[in-house]
């Protein structure tokens, strides 16, 4: 069998995977210091951490490594020995509440053995996904989701709406959840509802160190299971997260949401940058949604009241067939939301196109509204006047409008 070799990466190459300004701003500086300004210098990870801020939160050093596993079965094997390590880790503080719940404990043996190849994809998907509901669970009734920018699609995080459901982005929810899990294992005792603590530096500083051991030329023997909890008496049989009101997402970038058993209310969901969410269904109601840079927001159809909507910078929202009313509507910068058949009535509605008349050219604010006017009777077929609209029935709405109804 042929020797592994260690897994390493020059500035150049790193320039070249779209990473994120935390990389540019703070971790490219150190690494040219480490080279001596060659950036065609390949380097190791344990070449690396002695430049850098320690212990580095550890999801940026994820993300190079979790490009090339992409393409890498090598690197992609030793990222999950990695990851399956922080379940393990993570494990203990689990089964001391719940001594008589075995899905987490499933989980890390299935990943194992389907990185093995001894269990398909399909029987691997079902038992992580158990134990990701049980993560989920030990977490908190509030709302928690894990960064999932770090396992971003062809190298570059725009991509990752677009292939959602294929093997790649199955992988990533299971490593981000089981990184939250080791990472985030004091999550119930959070009033706010944060990603991951980025204020732990021993356990950062131990997943560090542990990543780079995983990526040398012989990688570590992954961490052995604690012994089960044997007759430990369990405080629930199950970690289950039941909760019908959850105060918030807000969430930037790919991010994998779980959300409690029972949910019904959401107080605000904020997507940014590309950020993504799926609403389960059981919810009837949102008070608000603020949605900006290519979101992709998908809503149930048990949805039936939402308050504020407010979408800009290629904000899009699509309100599912049964919401009857909205409170207010805000738009700006090239973002549409779509209104259901249901829609009956509309608080406020204000697009803001009055500050952009002359970037789309017309000198005539006359001729300008003249042209408005002529689109919302005849419905969306261009748009040369505006750059936002609200759409119902072939229609589309521009101007402020205050107690907007439908017949």
């Amino acid at each position: 069998m042929p020797t592994k070799q260690k897994f390493s990466l020059s500035i150049s190459k790193l320039d070249s995977l779209d990473l994120c300004d935390y990389y540019q701003a703070d971790v490219r500086p150190a690494l040219l210091e480490a080279c001596e300004g060659a950036t065609k210098k390949r380097l190791t990870m344990r070449d690396a951490l002695p430049f850098l801020q320690h212990p580095l939160n550890v999801r940026q050093l994820l993300v190079p490594v979790a490009r090339v596993a992409q393409a890498d079965t090598d690197v992609r094997e030793r990222l999950t020995g990695f990851i399956n390590d922080c379940a393990t880790k993570a494990l203990e503080s689990f089964e001391k509440s719940f001594p008589t719940d075995e899905r987490p404990r499933r989980a890390i043996v299935a990943t194992a053995d389907y990185m093995s190849g001894y269990i398909d994809e399909k029987v691997w998907t079902q038992i992580y996904k158990d134990g990701l509901a049980a993560w989920a669970g030990w977490f908190a009734p509030k709302g928690f989701y894990a960064s999932a920018e770090w396992a971003a699609i062809n190298y570059s995080s725009w991509h990752y709406p677009r292939v959602r459901g294929t093997s790649w982005s199955i992988w990533s929810e299971w490593a981000s959840l089981n990184l939250l899990a080791y990472l985030g294992k004091d999550y119930r005792q959070r009033e706010n509802p944060d990603e991951i603590d980025e204020d732990n530096p021993p356990e950062h500083g131990w997943a560090v160190e542990r990543l780079a051991l995983w990526l040398e030329t012989n990688a570590p023997e992954p961490l052995p299971l604690p012994n089960p909890p044997g007759g430990a008496e369990a405080t629930e049989k199950q970690a289950l997260c039941t909760a019908e009101f959850v105060e918030e997402y807000y969430m930037q970038w790919p991010t994998l949401a779980a959300f409690p058993t029972g949910l019904k209310k959401i107080g605000k969901i904020q997507l940014e940058r590309n950020a993504g969410i799926e609403i389960p269904d059981g919810v009837a109601s949102i008070a608000r949604i603020d949605v900006s840079d290519h979101p992709s927001l998908t809503l149930p159809g048990s949805l039936r009241k939402v308050g504020e909507i407010d979408a800009s910078y290629d904000g899009y929202v699509e309100l599912p067939e049964g919401v009857e009313a909205v409170d207010s509507i805000r738009l700006y910068l090239d973002s549409v939301v779509h209104l259901p058949d249901s829609i009956t009535h509309v608080g406020s509605l204000n697009t803001e196109v009055e500050s952009h008349i002359d970037d789309v050219g017309v000198d005539d604010e006359k001729e300008f509204w003249e042209g408005v006017e002529t689109q919302e009777k005849e419905g969306v077929k261009d748009y040369p006047f505006y750059d936002s609209f609200v759409s119902y029935k072939g229609r589309c709405f521009i101007k402020r409008r205050e107690n907007l109804r439908f017949e």
